[in-house]
């Protein structure tokens, strides 16, 4: 990397998803926080058996319960603002590692707006440079069909269904 080029970089290195939800933004905003094991795909946990979860406070974390008794943190709530916003940082590795402090992760912001079909939810994954090696296929990976998109559309579908 050359100097001055960090800003250009920083800027690059996100992804954008966008999906309209079939229910309010509060109802939208609490089911992603209290429902998370309902909808997130079974193949992106760590355990077939892993159990998932969001404590809904500033510094709660997003977590796995597997079947060993462990607990693995996945992120850390970084702001929260009732049925509008979730600001997270997200402690996945590109190589599936945890990562243990917030500051050396990505950050995953979701918003939830009220429109006439439901919700609009808006998600950004950014600071992908923060991974180190392999951010760039990481960054690809999520901005893939199989990445937030996919994810997406399970909580809609699950949404739809509750």
């Amino acid at each position: 990397m050359h100097e001055g080029e960090t800003g250009v970089l920083e800027q690059f290195s996100l992804c954008k998803k966008e999906i309209v939800l079939p229910a309010s933004s509060q109802r939208a905003y609490a089911y992603f926080l209290e429902s998370i094991d309902n909808w997130w795909p079974a193949e992106y946990r760590f355990s077939q058996e892993g159990i998932l979860g969001i404590e809904p406070l500033v510094g709660g974390g997003c977590f796995e319960d597997v079947d060993d008794g462990r607990r693995l943190r996945w992120g850390t709530i970084l702001e929260l603002e009732e049925g509008a916003k979730i600001v997270l940082a997200w402690q996945i590795s590109p190589k599936r590692l945890l990562i243990k402090q917030p500051e050396e992760a990505g950050i995953v912001t979701i918003q939830f707006l009220d429109v006439e079909d439901g919700t609009y939810l808006k998600l950004v994954h950014s600071h992908f440079e923060r991974y180190g090696e392999g951010w760039r296929e990481y960054l690809r990976a999520m901005n893939s069909s199989a990445g937030w998109a996919y994810c997406l559309s399970k909580l809609k579908t699950a949404i739809a269904r509750a």
